[in-house]
């Protein structure tokens, strides 16, 4: 609406010098009473991810568009998806997760070389993005058109509840975000109660490929953190490590996710493909001295499971597989289901661990 008035005045201006009349004159004529400017829109400022002040519409039903398949899930936990007018490459071909909501028209591209000619063509109030999408480059293309840019990173566990509340904030679902922020926050409040003062047990984490583990800073460490897991590579200096390190530190827990030809997808691994994960990992050379594999005190998640709410379904997972008799009340299982009909508005589906939880568990 701004843009439009001043250029109807620098048109008129013009029009008016054209006619020999004085830049004065012109501007005196477009002030009359029946061309008098329209008041300023309204607006409020959100705090994002990463501490910026984002100056928003007023309307609490804005339209978004959405990058970052974490950003995605939340924004459809707090029930704000028909509010989703365009989606980055990564969310819109998994048409599995997403039962095919979103069409090729909606497809911006891949972060963080997003489509900015196609975002500005459907006129979204706000992009959310993750702080490693490129936001300074969003923000240099989309700000002269009156579109906000806002960093979301979803992807981060300890994040979890403070994003969930500004992305409800964000799009006018707060009493939503408040409803999935409780569930969770509950859930953790219990783990961290049922085991104050229980030794930790040691765990080795693997993400899809041989050696990729984690540590502080890096995406997955409070997945296993927040599970009181005792993580042997906490100290590490990258999140890549040696097979013989993981021998040397002799964990007694050991969690997968997926492997590098398992996709992220809805559907989970089939037994075979579960069991191949497996067996790959107990037959690297001196694997089986580790006291995780002597045990058989290995747990494997899809891709999948372990993402939702920002990791904290994986998360569930861990903390029960860790400590089942201290967690007698914890369901995961049941926890996945909720994440999916509750907040995903999709069917249940099983499969997407090993050992396979049953809801009861």
């Amino acid at each position: 609406m701004k843009k439009s008035i001043k250029f109807l005045l620098t048109a008129a201006l013009a029009i008016g010098m054209l006619a020999g009349c004085t830049p004065q004159q012109a501007g005196e004529e477009t002030a009359s009473p029946s061309m008098s400017a329209a008041p300023a829109e309204e607006t409020r400022t959100v705090t994002d991810s990463i501490g910026r002040e984002v100056e928003l519409p007023a309307g609490e039903e804005l339209t978004a568009v959405v990058s970052n398949a974490y950003n995605m899930e939340l924004v459809n936990a707090i029930g704000a998806m028909d509010q989703v007018v365009g989606v980055d490459w990564y969310i819109w071909q998994d048409e599995q997760s997403w039962q095919g909501r979103f069409t090729e028209e909606m497809q911006v591209g891949k972060d963080p070389e997003l489509d900015y000619e196609k975002i500005i063509a459907l006129a979204p109030d706000v992009l959310i993005l993750a702080e490693n999408g490129g936001w300074e480059e969003a923000q240099r293309a989309l700000e002269p058109f009156g579109i906000a840019v806002f960093v979301s990173n979803a992807y981060y566990t300890d994040e979890f509840l403070d994003t969930t509340l500004m992305l409800g904030e964000v799009l006018g679902h707060q009493e939503e975000a408040r409803v999935l922020y409780d569930y969770f926050a509950q859930k953790l409040d219990y783990i961290d109660a049922q085991l104050e003062g229980v030794e930790k047990k040691t765990v080795y984490f693997e993400y899809r490929t041989l050696g990729r583990t984690t540590v502080p800073g890096d995406y997955f460490y409070y997945m296993i953190e927040y599970a009181h897991g005792d993580n042997v590579f906490q100290d590490a200096a990258a999140n890549q490590v040696d097979p013989e390190a993981v021998v040397e530190a002799n964990p007694q827990y050991i969690v997968k996710v997926s492997a590098p030809d398992v996709t992220s997808s809805y559907y989970p691994p089939t037994p075979e493909e579960h069991q191949a994960i497996r067996e790959e990992l107990i037959a690297r050379p001196g694997w089986d001295e580790i006291d995780a594999v002597k045990e058989d005190n290995i747990l494997l998640l899809s891709h999948y499971v372990h993402g939702g709410a920002s990791k904290l379904v994986g998360c569930m997972y861990v903390a029960k597989f860790l400590y089942p008799e201290q967690l007698p009340d914890l369901h995961p299982e049941q926890i996945f289901h909720d994440w999916l009909t509750l907040f995903q508005h999709n069917d249940y589906i099983e499969g997407h661990t090993w050992p396979a939880f049953t809801l009861e568990d």
